[in-house]
């Protein structure tokens, strides 16, 4: 009997099972490749995305910082003082060199751009007014990116990385004085080594060689290469990359290089930071495709070969055992085809495996829909779950979370592939994490059973965003995996917290609290410090009338107050309240109404404050300021009697003594007018002391009724220019002694808020006093200028005059107190006593700072609150 096996069922069963197994090893090669492909691809963009956003941060940052550098060092008293000396400045700047070698050169140019000091002294007073960093950093703080230095690179040492010739950043700004007045532009060249330097740790960081950093211009030309991509003068060529970063997003693509190379490629736009408002950079980083997918291609390879051995093997087994299971119907089908071929009528055999396949059939197709139903409603149940749910297989990796999970936590299948990611994430403390995986260690050792609850624990889970939320864990271990259940606690822990907290707040505050109902106005509760100010133990109160708190003379009020708080959520009144023993007491009450969901209200929280000892303080208060009252009066009885003496007194001095010191100055210039030839020298010395005594006494007469005038006259407060006052008296006393050659210096724009004939009498006696002691010096010098001494902000006169010991300071301001015999300097003592009370009567202050030979310096206020603007270099008074 001949068989044909292309026809027959056992055949076409193994040829369908053939072509499926090598069809499947066929998918599963191309899925397998393209999941490795995308993941390997999704893990180097991460990497290089990552790469990139460090870069351009780092350098944002780095810019910014040099940004604040050079700010630091345009405010130094050196550089914005043009009194200072260029050697100075020029040490301030190759200290900022020396501490910064990044800066490749530092430079301080005048107004008109000619460099004034110079890290490199050979450029010192070259003219740059043309240049860009000049013209804008006169401006402002500027920044100019990378351009070629021809000129400099002759002067300054080569870059240690950069393959072109010296290319330079630029930062500058404004130099001002202390006016605020422009008087040049700070200047730093950068060398590219600092970029190259960073791009260097960031790669050695990550310890990949297959990648490549560039870095490109907004006009596309590299300026930062690589062995493959040297830096270039002209722009590289047109890559899409590029342009979507320059439109200001990160862009990442497997994209075609000029050079016909396929590259997996991050281009990320390096922006600003702060003072640095970027230059247009971007930052390129790529891997060669070839090389990149290496991996994934050698496993494509080794899953084919594998297969087409496995459909080998497997269709051989199967044509064995297809063989055996439709042996039944091979000799059913062979009996027919002897009953065909020799024409036999007998009966043929029942072909019953027919009807056992198609039940065969039927049955497997209705379990597989029911175990596909099964699965499909569990995946609907787990990813809808109102728990955070978390499936976790045996070599840890992370097979499923659900929906739950990523709304609390923050974080998305994709991100968390394995559970040393989720402890990295949600436990950084050492601690909690240890706990973590210990547990988690424990639950490993229950996989491969039927199913087993593990027990769970309470964790606090670091969110994305590094918010903290506590969660309890439950787990059931079951042969495949371990489910993982989070409940989230977070709202339940703070409210408890809360509850604590006040509740403790509540028994230990010393303030008395009533909660009381605000349907039945009877009380809830009371704490212990209410409960002991009444003579109660804690829970007396509870459930009595809120009006047996008060006497009964209060309960109109109290009925008031209650039916106000129905419409009103917070009231404080003053009342009274009745104690256990009968004692009533005088309160202060502070309540706040606490409403249900429909807005009425249901509780009273009441903060109650004992006023006895207010009251009684302010009763002594009244008492003691009747008293004061009482003193104050009869105080300015007696200063207005003294004051009558006072005036009575300064009218005596001017009128008593004047005309007896008139009459002794006239008869002594009558014996030197007509008896001087008949007095010997001994004569006409005694009458020039006579003379100079009269004169001397005269002057003390008028300093002491200028000390009275001034302490009397009445105080007009208005803006006063002092330094018109200044700049006319010094002119003054210039006019009426020629002969001396001062020099002096008045600050413009001083200006104060005091009386004008007052103030200007206090600058007269000020700078009399400079002229006066400057007399013996060779270089007299007078400054009027604002300024601090001892920590105070002020006025000051200051010269280099004779000066004074500061241990004798405690008399200058004393009347007829005098520092200096009346031989070396002439004087009443009476000049800075007016001095100090001029400025008392404003509320001010005056200090002084002198040396022995060195001069003195005079700093004073006009008002309490006086101090200095610097803004405006002005002092208000």
């Amino acid at each position: 009997m001949l068989r044909n096996y292309r026809n027959s069922l056992r055949f076409q069963v193994v040829l369908l099972i053939g072509v499926l197994a090598l069809a499947s090893v066929a998918g599963f090669t191309l899925i397998v490749g393209h999941l490795t492909r995308s993941q390997i691809e999704q893990d180097a963009f991460t990497l290089q995305r990552h790469l990139a956003t460090r870069m351009s941060t780092q350098m944002a940052h780095d810019m910014q910082s040099r940004g604040k550098e050079m700010q630091f060092l345009s405010r130094l008293e050196r550089i914005r003082n043009p009194a200072r000396s260029v050697q100075e400045k020029q040490a301030a700047l190759l200290e900022m060199q020396h501490t910064y070698p990044v800066y490749a050169w530092v430079g301080l140019t005048d107004v008109h751009g000619t460099i004034i000091a110079s890290t490199e002294p050979r450029l010192a007073g070259a003219q740059v007014p043309q240049r860009s960093w000049f013209v804008q950093g006169s401006q402002g703080l500027y920044f100019e990116g990378a351009h070629e230095a021809t000129l400099l690179a002759k002067l300054l040492p080569p870059a240690r990385w950069d393959e072109l010739p010296m290319r330079l950043l630029d930062v500058s700004l404004p130099v001002l004085d202390k006016d605020g007045q422009f008087i040049g532009v700070l200047a730093a060249h950068l060398s590219l080594d600092w970029a190259y330097e960073l791009r260097a740790q960031l790669l050695a960081s990550v310890e990949d060689e297959r990648l490549e950093m560039l870095l490109f211009d907004r006009e596309g030309r590299v300026i930062v290469g690589s062995p493959g991509v040297p830096a270039m003068r002209t722009p590289f060529g047109a890559l899409a990359s590029l342009r979507e970063s320059a439109s200001g997003r990160m862009d990442t693509r497997l994209e075609t290089w000029p050079d016909g190379g396929r590259y997996l490629t991050t281009a990320a736009p390096a922006g600003g930071s702060g003072l640095f408002p970027g230059l247009g950079w971007t930052v390129v980083i790529r891997a060669a495709e070839d090389v990149a997918f290496i991996g994934a291609n050698r496993l494509a390879l080794i899953t084919v070969l594998c297969g087409m051995v496995v459909t080998m093997v497997f269709s051989l087994l199967m044509w064995h055992l297809v063989g055996r299971q439709m042996r039944p119907l091979e000799r059913v089908s062979e009996a027919a085809q002897q009953l065909d071929a020799q024409g036999l009528m007998g009966p043929l055999p029942e072909p019953h495996g027919d009807g056992e396949v198609a039940v065969f059939t039927r049955s497997l197709t209705d379990l597989v829909n029911a175990l596909r139903e099964s699965r499909e409603r569990f995946e609907l149940l787990f990813e809808h779950a109102p728990v955070a749910l978390a499936f976790i297989g045996p070599d840890g990796r992370v097979l499923n979370t659900n929906a739950r999970f990523a709304s609390l936590f923050g974080y998305g299948r994709h991100q968390i592939d394995h559970v040393d990611t989720w402890f990295r994430l949600a436990y950084p403390d050492p601690s909690q994490r240890a706990k973590a995986q210990a547990q988690w260690q424990r639950a490993r050792q229950s996989m491969g059973q039927e199913r087993v609850e593990l027990p769970g624990g309470e964790y606090a889970v670091h969110r994305q965003g590094n918010e903290i939320c506590i969660v309890e864990t439950s787990a059931i271990a079951m042969k495949d995996g371990l489910l993982v259940s989070f409940h989230d606690l977070t709202e339940r822990r703070q409210a408890e917290a809360g509850l604590h907290l006040w509740a403790e707040a509540f028994e230990r505050s010393e303030v008395g609290l009533l909660v009381s109902d605000a349907v039945t106005n009877t009380v809830i509760a009371a704490n212990p410090a209410f409960s002991r100010q009444r003579g109660y133990a804690p829970g007396d109160l509870t459930g009595a009338p809120v009006e047996t708190l008060y006497p009964l003379r209060c309960h109109t009020d109290l009925q008031i107050v209650l039916s106000a708080l129905d419409t009103q959520d917070h009231c404080i009144f003053e009342s009274e309240h009745i104690a256990r023993d009968g004692r009533i007491f005088p309160v202060l009450i502070d309540v706040t109404v606490l409403r249900d969901a429909e807005g009425h209200a249901v509780k009273r929280v009441s903060h109650v404050l004992d006023l006895t000892e207010r009251k009684r303080a302010e009763q002594e208060v009244l008492r003691l300021n009747a008293e004061l009252e009482q003193r104050v009066q009869e105080r300015t009885a007696e200063l207005s009697a003294a004051n009558r003496d006072l005036d009575s007194f300064a009218y005596s001095v001017s009128h008593d003594l004047r005309a007896p010191l008139r009459s002794v100055n006239g008869f002594a210039q009558i014996l030197e007018s007509g008896y001087t030839e008949r007095l010997d020298d001994e004569g006409r010395s005694y009458l020039q002391r006579i003379r100079q005594g009269t004169q001397k006494m005269a002057e003390l007469i008028e300093g002491l009724l200028a000390l009275s005038r001034y302490a009397k006259a009445p105080l007009h407060r208005e803006r006063v220019d002092l330094s018109a006052m200044a700049t006319r008296r010094l002119q003054e006393l210039a006019a009426t002694d020629p002969a001396r050659n001062v020099w002096f210096e008045v600050q413009p724009g001083l200006v104060a808020d005091g009386d004008a004939s007052l103030t200007e009498a206090l600058l007269v006696n000020l700078l009399d006093n400079a002229w006066k002691y400057t007399g013996k010096t060779a270089a007299p010098r007078i400054r009027v200028y604002e300024g601090e001494l001892s920590g105070q902000w002020g006025f000051c006169v200051s010269d280099n005059g004779a000066g004074f010991d500061m241990i004798k300071a405690h008399r200058l301001f004393e009347p007829f107190q005098r520092l200096h015999q009346q031989s070396e300097f002439q004087g009443t003592g009476v000049g800075l006593a007016t001095v100090r009370r001029i400025v008392e009567r404003h509320g001010g202050r005056i200090l002084v700072n002198a040396a022995p030979g060195q001069g003195a310096t005079f700093c004073f206020t006009l008002s309490p609150d006086a101090g200095f603007t610097a803004a405006n270099g002005a002092i208000h008074g």
